[in-house]
């Protein structure tokens, strides 16, 4: 094979490129529908991490939720995130 020769001919290798650009454009269609979801779940270990490092901030949400006895769980843990999100921006 001579320096500066393809095994690939012109052609070939156009269509190469044509199937790549295509296959790009494909691949960013799938990631941005899947972009939303996989910032939730990102969100999700960052809190599950953030309690783990910190036990007594886990006992403590654990408390929380005992003393209140179901009623209005979903308000205080809407409370508590935003809470918890208020104080990782601070923290930055």
């Amino acid at each position: 094979m001579k320096r500066g020769h393809s095994i690939f001919g012109s052609g070939d290798r156009a269509e190469l490129i044509a199937r790549c650009a295509a296959q790009r454009a494909d691949l960013t269609v799938i990631l941005d529908q899947v972009a939303g979801p996989l910032k939730i779940v990102d969100r999700g270990i960052s809190c599950a991490r953030y309690l783990r490092d910190r036990p007594l901030a886990l006992a403590a949400l654990a408390a929380l939720l005992t003393a209140a006895r179901g009623r209005g769980v979903w308000k205080w843990a809407q409370r508590g995130f935003v809470a918890w999100r208020a104080y990782r921006a601070l923290a930055k």
